[in-house]
């Protein structure tokens, strides 16, 4: 019997596609694996690079406003961000602490503007948490405006402002953190 080329290659083709198949599936697997291991390590980098903003930033604010001074004393209770502030001294060295954080808050808002993130959602989450922080220099401003004029219903609306900015950056935080992780 007489067969025809073409169908000894297509059969042979079609043994081929059979032993190819798990060598692609298994070449589909580790490039996916391969890219999910890249998208972790650049999601891991892209959280390294916002701590390393962040939290000297947070720390800075500790330290003034437990010391009352932008450069001076040694840090007050531990943790960070908004909620952290307080501290005890004067009412001038308080007021002058409060405005060093304000200005210490609103330059990490601006250093973070530039930051990118492999994900929409996170950028969203970082500039509403710049948001935050420009909102905290705002009330901190006015607190320390208060305090200075001797204003205390005034320093009492700040304050309860200043704990709602907290519990935002707490809850933006977490959110923030729940994306960096692996």
């Amino acid at each position: 019997m007489f067969r025809h080329p073409l169908a000894k290659l297509a059969k042979l083709a079609k043994h081929a596609r059979r032993a190819a198949a798990p060598l692609v599936l298994a070449s589909l697997t580790s490039l996916a694996f391969a890219s999910s291991s890249c998208s972790r390590f650049s999601r891991t980098k892209q959280c390294r690079a916002l701590i390393a903003q962040v939290n000297p930033a947070l720390d800075d604010v500790l330290t003034i406003t437990h010391s009352g001074t932008e450069n001076g004393g040694s840090g007050g209770s531990a943790g960070g961000g908004i909620g952290g502030i307080g501290g005890i001294g004067s009412s001038a060295s308080k007021s002058n602490g409060y405005v060093a954080a304000a200005g210490r808050y609103e330059r990490l808002a601006k250093q973070l503007g530039p930051m990118e993130f492999g994900s929409e959602e996170m950028a969203k989450l970082v500039a509403e948490y710049a948001g935050v922080l420009n909102s905290a220099a705002e009330s901190l401003r006015s607190l320390a405006s208060a305090l200075e004029s001797n204003n205390s219903a005034e320093a009492e609306r700040q304050n309860r402002e200043l704990d709602r900015i907290a519990a935002h950056e707490r809850a933006l935080v977490s959110r923030m953190d729940a994306w960096c992780q692996p």
